[in-house]
């Protein structure tokens, strides 16, 4: 079986998305074992009207805590624009640790928020 896409926090259409956010990421097998965190941390683009945006790609590992293996984390390197429309591409290659894969290409979109006044 593939590995299935769970959720994501922003959800798929969420707007008013911070600047600076944590994308977290949920699949229903391991995907954070060192066996398959190498290929997996390159498996996710944030792009901006198809430009790609550079993000750091985290884990929590499962040697440290088991309960979260089926988790991973996304952060833009820098602040995003605000009132501006992102998308996070989960490629098809992401790879559980027993070797099976998403299979398909998932698209998250997401729109941040404005700046207020006191910004």
């Amino acid at each position: 079986m593939a590995v299935t896409f769970v959720r994501s926090i922003p959800a798929n259409g969420a707007r008013n998305v911070s600047l600076t956010p944590v994308i977290q990421t949920f699949f229903d097998k391991n995907v954070v074992n060192d066996s398959v965190w190498e290929n997996n941390r390159e498996e996710f683009d944030l792009v901006r009207n198809e430009i790609i945006i550079p993000i750091n790609v985290t884990r929590i590992p499962d040697t440290v805590d088991f309960d979260r293996r089926r988790e991973i984390f996304i952060q833009p390197v820098n602040s995003l624009r605000p009132n501006t429309s992102y998308g996070l591409v989960i490629k098809k290659n992401l790879t559980s640790k027993s070797g099976e894969t998403l299979g398909k290409q998932i698209r998250i979109s997401f729109t941040t928020r404005g700046i207020t006044p006191e910004e």
